[in-house]
């Protein structure tokens, strides 16, 4: 009894520890200096930026305190690596300050990848009535996908033809074949 107790109590530990687990990579990108703010990540995180082109979605957090209530007027400072795999803000250089708005938001807006292709870390620093707050986000600058334009009409000429034969099928009309065999006429009954 005692050695089946200790086994439902080693799988109950299990079931509540691995999930915990799984979230130790996004607590471990907060660092320690958070203590009255946080900076959490809204759009952006893991982002795969074409090379030499704005990304549709800029990088945007939001700054907010312990009881997750946006701060406005906080700046964020965004820094991207100065070299290798990277890219500059809208002002040109790989640092931009952003004011967070009525809803804690900050919005590095114009981020422009460089043209060399990996993954790096744009960090990310705001401070308030003595709070500091940091964090890294995850980016990745990809070369430019090739067109698919080809096997789009491919297979849009496919799907039109399987349309065209379904409906052939379902509602034949009077466009059913006929035989003609010398002097008779062999086709479809006649309705």
């Amino acid at each position: 009894m005692k050695a089946r107790i200790s086994q439902i109590c080693r799988r109950s530990l299990v079931v509540v520890l691995c999930p915990l687990l799984l979230l130790q990579p996004l607590f471990a990108r907060q660092t320690s200096t958070q203590s009255g703010i946080r900076i959490v990540v809204v759009r952006g995180d893991r982002a795969r930026n074409v090379i030499q082109q704005i990304p549709a979605e800029p990088l945007t957090v939001r700054v907010e305190d312990l009881n997750r209530q946006p701060i406005a007027g906080v700046t964020v400072i965004f820094t991207a690596p100065a070299t290798g795999p990277s890219g500059d803000f809208a002002t040109g250089s790989t640092i931009a300050n952003v004011i967070a708005n009525q809803d804690g938001l900050a919005i590095a807006e114009g981020y422009h990848p460089n043209g060399i292709l990996g993954g790096y870390l744009i960090q990310l620093r705001a401070q308030y009535r003595g709070e500091v707050a940091s964090l890294a986000v995850e980016q990745t600058n990809i070369e430019a996908g090739k067109s698919h334009a080809k096997l789009i009409i491919t297979l849009l000429s496919i799907a039109a033809a399987g349309g065209a034969i379904a409906l052939a099928r379902r509602n034949p009309g009077d466009s059913t074949p006929t035989l003609t065999l010398g002097d008779s006429a062999v086709g479809a009954p006649r309705r």
